[in-house]
């Protein structure tokens, strides 16, 4: 799809007022040239000049005024598509089910909403400025048609040749190129969160820190290749437009009175007007690379939009319409649920499941087990973040529904070992100022932070201090069921006490369940049940 198409997709109600000014100010400039032309053949000092001053002043202001009016449109309607893009685009990955934007990866989405869209605004500027000089192309020919019949014959074979060899020589698989590069930035991507996100890791294992840089380093030097190349094509295609240039004068200036016989005030024309052709015939060739990368970048975003279309078409249509009132719910009851990880070859990863649980209001469970056994995947499966492959949940005995996993996800509040602190207080409309200074107070932050307008005024924190925040934007939530996925590992341990021993006793006191994962078995007595998973299942403790 190339940009003319994606505006007439993406534009409600065009405009032809743009059109319009853009033609009228082309064909200005267009009779500016014939009017300086003229006016250095007729004007003499003892001539007066003033018909030629007043001509030139109003032509002028037509061009300028409708190059500024038509630029300053333009740039507001492709401003507010792109905003309409990403909004769209942002609003159907907040719908998508969690696996598959996992699965698509951050770094493709980003790379896509803001590479590829900067791409388009850029083009479109280009565009505006290339359709004015195309219509100023089409003045002077007509100038040079009703000059010299040959001359304009001669110039038009000119720069179809110039054309055809551009095209068949210099820009040839020049889309290849391009979406390659882009996966090449995308995994260049992948490996500096890797060494951001892995720094811990890699600084205590030189051996694999080396090895992961020798990965990083390779994929520089296959990116710098890929430039390489990219940047000699740029260099010849802009070697071939200065050749271009001064080959289309050499024409004019020793071929045409050849053929012509014209005389030289005619030739003089005819070089003045080709001056004003080939400024837009060389923008005409600088755009092409840009056009090439403009519509490479509307694949990509249509292409993400049809996948994320396609994944909210496949899973069930949510709604939040039910007879059940989940927020009033006894038991929640887990029976048989499995759920597998796949590879990038489509072999299962792992199997979490069977899984059978029930989970009672007021409830304190601890979830134990080694790394890897499962822990964390059965937390998005309780909570709806991963559907189920098989089994069912039930509260009250009345089974959950596909479209109604919406509503229940609402039931709660979690705080992952993954987990995203916000710096305002989505979802929260009318916070109470007073549990918000008591629970700052509480978790030891009000001397670090303190919120204004539902916004923190500083997230810059340690990783324990974190933590800590995210518990009190959790308990703010005031939901029915908490998630902690090993809270307490990067507190002290003033504060792993008061986390086993006062809080979670004080929220399981107002109704609310508690499911955490914790290693912790000196406070195991606190939990009314405590459940060891092995290889994805539950097991005898």
């Amino acid at each position: 799809m190339d940009l003319f198409e994606f505006y007439r997709k993406e534009v409600e109600v065009i405009s032809i007022t743009p059109l319009i000014t853009i033609i009228a100010s082309a064909i200005s400039q267009g009779l500016i040239l014939t009017v300086i032309i003229n006016a250095t053949v007729c004007i003499t000092p003892e001539s007066s000049n003033l018909q030629f001053l007043i001509l030139y002043i109003l032509l002028f202001m037509i061009f300028i005024y409708g190059k500024y009016y038509c630029q300053q449109k333009v740039a507001e309607e492709i401003t507010q598509i792109i905003r309409n893009v990403r909004l769209r685009i942002a609003d159907k990955i907040r719908k998508s089910e969690y696996l598959v934007i996992e699965s698509m990866g951050n770094e493709k989405i980003y790379a896509q909403l803001t590479h590829d869209t900067g791409n388009i605004s850029e083009f479109t500027v280009w565009m505006l400025n290339q359709s004015q000089a195309s219509i100023l192309v089409f003045v002077c020919a007509i100038y040079i048609f009703f000059e010299s019949i040959i001359a304009f014959v001669l110039i038009s074979v000119l720069l179809t040749s110039m054309l055809f060899i551009y095209f068949a020589f210099f820009h040839k698989n020049y889309d290849k190129i391009l979406s390659k590069s882009l996966k090449q930035e995308i995994s260049i991507m992948e490996m500096f969160n890797q060494l951001f996100f892995g720094f811990k890791e890699l600084k205590i294992n030189q051996k694999m820190s080396d090895d992961h840089f020798d990965d990083y380093s390779q994929l520089l030097e296959d990116n710098r290749e890929l430039k390489t190349e990219s940047g000699y094509r740029f260099i010849t295609q802009y070697t071939f437009a200065q050749a271009s240039y001064f080959s289309f004068f050499g024409v004019i200036l020793f071929a045409l009175p050849v053929f012509t016989h014209a005389p030289v005030i005619v030739v003089k024309k005819i070089v003045a007007t080709g001056m004003f052709i080939m400024g837009p015939f060389n923008m005409f060739l600088a755009c092409v690379p840009i056009y090439a990368k403009t519509k490479q970048a509307i694949t990509n975003i249509y292409t993400l939009e049809k996948e994320l279309d396609a994944s909210l078409k496949s899973g069930p249509m949510m709604t939040r319409d039910s007879e059940i009132d989940f927020t009033q719910f006894e038991c929640i009851e887990f029976e048989k649920l499995t759920f597998k990880h796949y590879d990038s070859y489509g072999d299962v990863a792992f199997k979490t499941g069977p899984i059978n649980l029930n989970i009672k209001k007021g409830e304190l469970v601890f979830i134990t087990g080694g790394n890897g056994s499962g822990k964390t995947t059965l937390m998005k499966l309780l909570c709806g973040l991963y559907s189920p492959d098989s089994g069912c949940i039930k509260i009250d005995d009345i089974l959950l529904k596909e479209n109604e996993y919406a509503r229940y996800r609402d039931l709660y509040a979690m705080i992952l070992s993954d987990y995203y602190l916000f710096d305002k207080l989505y979802g929260i409309d009318d916070p109470d100022e007073s549990r918000i200074e008591y629970l700052l107070q509480k978790m030891q932050l009000s001397h670090k932070t303190s919120i204004i307008n539902r916004s923190f005024t500083n997230i810059d924190l340690s990783t324990g201090q974190k933590k800590r925040l995210a518990m009190i934007f959790a308990l703010l939530q005031d939901s029915q069921i908490y998630i902690f996925d090993e809270w307490a590992a990067d507190q002290d341990v003033e504060f792993r006490e008061f986390f086993y021993e006062t809080l979670l006793k004080e929220i399981t006191s107002k109704g609310k369940s508690v499911i955490a994962v914790s290693h912790d078995d000196r406070y195991y007595h606190v939990a009314d049940r405590v459940l060891k998973m092995e290889y994805g299942r539950f097991v005898e403790s």
